[in-house]
């Protein structure tokens, strides 16, 4: 059967494809994306599913040569499209570090048996036949965890090898290369005795030929694996690039949520089960075909093996078939064949690159911080046990947490402290730090429950002294209310509850550093490199990025770091790390959003939003507004781009200040920041609006994100969507701008370092080992780069100007980003400060 006619909208297969990688202009403004798009029901796309295509009889063979090689990538050109997967097992040097410490520990797990077995014989009551067995159980664990870390090496750049690859030009076609598998008569140019060199020789012809190929679409399930593994030859995949996991994914989550868990998306998800549901067909399961073989690994199976042909065709002839398949779903999306090929799927090539990097860590301050936080940690308890003992005359055991049984029970049955919040798991009072900051301001305020604030706020009569609040017909409840509060005695354990919690809350930030950013981090640290890889994923319903394995958005902000965990992080020995991040980035797109005209003219003359929002909350000009009230102005500019209330905004004051303001005082800067900025509430109006009737929003360019509770006539939940109705075209449009961003500079590291390799003088701005992408932070991009000025400076330079290009035509407000440098994070250097600096 001809592909066209499997695909109406397309005259042939290499038109369907060819027509996928031109970067078409960006809508802009949601109403434009809109206009013929109105759905009521989320997920309601009016979606004409592609019908199943019936599978050709496969031609799947193996390249030998380079001609061959070259021949195909020709017929890539060809056809506009290039489907690729690769297959990995340990490299050489894994391989001689683990298998004889397999070898070892089996030999030593087959003696001891042995000798419990003769033991048992001579004398089965022998005391040392129990001490042997639990040695030959220890013994087990660790071979069990060895083999388990040998088994997922693969899996790992900094300890894999590609043993081989498939290259696909159309579905039902691909071609095996064996590079290191047994060899055999498909292996690739057997006459080449190092397949070290075998392989350097393939990636420096798909670099030139296949990579860099703005011909051919570049196509690989899972994308983000297949960058790691590039990158590790220190290969970069440029546009025009796409990701069909990515693809269904994303199609799904708009066009059939049912079919996707929302908080693991992309569970049950993988090749197999699509290609199974949406082709008809079921792949060969990877680990039936290591039990065939009996091997642990794929590069142990004989280049011959027709299985291992076929197995290593596959994936790459599915991704083509796939591709195909989506790009059909995706054209009926509004937005989204422009977002995925020029945002969400080249930028998994970034994720790989960041994650194959990671970042140079200290251990050796970490250990001298470890040290002194124990130390300050045993001094914060032995404090709470002296303020106990003065108090309360008991003595108790503090642990290291503080939140013992008996440190609760002096608290809430001794001192009979009024709790604040509860634990959702077990409902017992809660000690964590929102809990202990509520509980000072109880003391402080002779608040008996939290709930009680708002009586604070409430004015009374100039004589209310002499007034009975039991009595008084002129008073109102609230009145009544304010003066018992008032009227209350101070609790009788006031500074000593007031100390104890400031203890507490001392040797929980100890805690926390030891167990998250000490600890917690340093066991993440790679044995190979010595590096920190933080993971990525893409999967947040903002489409910001997520990081874990370690968290490393989680890392304290610069005004906020006490215990400098910033300091943590390093550069390598000749390197220094560059930073740069979006000045008030999110508060750039809510004035563009809004067209709120004061954030606008404050933003593209140079002025200070905070001092002005400080100047409304105040009622004072501009020129008197104190550091004090800017600062207290930054949370509400912040939240209020997000729908914020005055709950959220007091929790966010808690949350990042570590203090409490009342929601009297919340609620007054929220009206104060709305008066200030009237676009805001007006674009938050009318964005709800908006979802109500078509029941989804989207970004600058494209993602969509719905809300299926938008119009529930439950208030909490239909308030939610609300809230997020506001919230992700300003956090989701961030995120665009930055992958966009992040995106443009993998391109450029790829082409500086072709360049380099081709001609060693040549002229480059960014390169593979010279000017590294090490980490997104939100706003900010990490670098690690060569510690030369001239490298730092045109490369600071070309970042700068890419960050600050307008993300739209006409862009109505200008995008400032900031460059700084250091020889550790937390120790950062304006960039003009430094290079002045460093020409002297």
């Amino acid at each position: 059967m001809r592909l066209g006619a499997l695909f109406p909208s397309s005259k042939g297969l290499a038109d369907a494809v060819k027509k996928a990688a031109p970067i078409a202009a960006a809508a802009s403004s949601l109403a434009t994306v809109i206009v013929n798009t109105v759905r009521k029901k989320p997920g309601d796309f009016g979606i004409k599913w592609p019908k199943m295509r019936t599978q050709k009889v496969k031609d799947y063979q193996a390249i030998t040569t380079v001609a061959e090689l070259k021949a195909y990538i020709a017929r890539c050109v060809e056809t506009g499209i290039g489907g690729f997967d690769y297959e990995a097992g340990p490299s050489a040097k894994i391989r001689a570090k683990y298998e004889p410490r397999i070898s070892f520990m089996e030999n030593s797990l087959a003696e001891l048996e042995e000798a419990v077995n003769q033991a048992v014989a001579l004398d089965p009551k022998d005391k040392e036949v129990k001490a042997m067995r639990a040695k030959i159980k220890a013994l087990e664990t660790q071979l069990k965890v060895t083999k388990k870390e040998y088994d997922k090496s693969p899996l790992d750049p900094h300890r894999a090898a590609i043993c081989a690859l498939s290259l696909s030009a159309a579905p039902d076609e691909a071609r095996a290369i064996f590079i290191s598998n047994k060899p055999g008569k498909r292996t690739f140019e057997p006459s080449i005795t190092d397949r070290d060199e075998a392989r350097k020789l393939v990636f420096d012809i798909l670099e030139e030929e296949f990579f860099h190929s703005p011909k051919i679409m570049k196509i690989a399930v899972n994308l983000q694996y297949e960058a790691t593994q590039t990158a590790a030859l220190g290969k970069y995949i440029l546009p025009p690039v796409a990701d069909p996991f990515l693809m269904w994914i994303r199609c799904l989550q708009v066009v059939a949520p049912h079919k996707i868990n929302p908080d693991v998306p992309y569970e049950g998800k993988g090749l197999k089960p699509m290609t199974k549901e949406y082709h008809g067909v079921v792949m060969q399961d990877f680990k039936a075909l290591l039990a065939e073989f009996n091997v642990n690994f794929f590069d142990e199976i004989h280049a011959d093996e027709p299985k291992a042909l076929s197995y290593c065709c596959e994936d790459s002839d599915y991704a083509i078939q796939h591709y195909l398949y989506w790009l059909e779903i995706a054209k009926q999306i509004p937005g989204y064949d422009y977002w995925l090929h020029n945002i969400e799927m080249p930028f998994a090539r970034v994720i790989g690159l960041m994650e194959y990097n990671g970042m140079a860590w200290d251990n050796n301050l970490a250990e001298v911080k470890e040290q002194e936080a124990a130390i300050m940690q045993e001094q914060a308890s032995e404090e709470i046990k002296r303020i106990v003992l003065e108090a309360t005359g008991l003595k108790i055991n503090t642990g290291k947490t503080g939140k013992t049984n008996e440190v609760k029970s002096v608290i809430f049955d001794v001192m009979k402290l009024k709790a604040a919040k509860w634990s959702k798991t077990t409902s017992d009072p809660s000690l964590d730090e929102e809990a202990l900051i509520d509980m000072r301001f109880m003391l402080e305020n002779k608040l008996e429950a939290i709930n009680e604030e708002k009586y604070l706020a409430v004015p009374l009569p100039d004589n209310w002294e002499a007034l009975d609040p039991d009595t008084d017909p002129t008073l109102s409840k609230d009145e009544r209310q304010a003066i018992r509060v008032k009227r209350r005695d101070w609790h009788p354990y006031k500074d000593a509850a007031i100390a104890l919690i400031e203890q507490l809350h001392k040797i929980q930030q100890y805690s926390t550093l030891l167990s998250s950013h000490i600890i917690g981090r340093a066991k993440y640290q790679h044995e190979e490199t010595g590096r920190i890889h933080a993971k990525y994923s893409q999967w947040t319903e903002t489409s910001r990025l997520n990081s874990y394995s370690p968290n490393g958005q989680n890392v304290p902000a610069m005004h906020n770091d006490v215990f400098k965990i910033r300091n943590f992080y390093v550069p390598a020995a000749g390197k220094i790390l560059f930073f740069i991040d979006f000045s008030g980035f999110e508060l750039r797109l809510m004035a563009w959003k809004s067209g709120d005209v004061v954030m606008t003219e404050l933003f593209n003359t140079g002025g200070d939003m905070h001092r002005r929002t400080g100047a409304e909350i105040t009622g004072k000009p501009e020129s008197e507004v104190t550091d004090h009230e800017r600062t207290d102005a930054k949370p509400a500019n912040f939240g209020i781009s997000y729908g914020g209330t005055e709950h959220a905004l007091q929790k966010t004051v808690k949350t990042d200040y570590g203090k409490r303001w009342t929601l009297d005082k919340c609620a007054s800067i929220v009206a104060a920041v709305k008066r200030a900025y009237e676009g805001i509430p007006r674009y938050q109006r009318d964005i709800v609006i908006l979802a109500r009737e078509q029941g989804w929003v989207s970004t600058i360019y494209g993602y969509i994100r719905l809300l299926h509770n938008i119009n529930s006539p439950n208030k909490n939940a239909r308030g939610s969507d609300e809230r997020r109705a506001g919230n992700t075209p300003i956090q989701g449009s961030a995120a665009d701008v930055m992958k966009n961003c992040q995106n443009q500079v993998y391109d450029e590291i790829g082409r500086g370092t072709l360049a380099r390799r081709l001609d060693p003088a040549a002229d480059i701005i960014l390169a593979h080992g010279v000017t590294d992408m090490e980490a997104q932070i939100h706003d900010e991009i990490i670098f690690e780069m060569d510690d030369d000025i001239n490298v730092v400076k045109k490369a600071g330079i070309w970042v700068k100007s890419i960050m600050e290009m307008p993300p739209l035509p006409d862009f109505p407000v200008k995008i400032e980003a900031e460059a700084s440098v250091g020889y550790r994070w937390g120790e950062k250097e304006k960039l003009d400060k430094w290079i002045a600096r460093k020409s002297n």
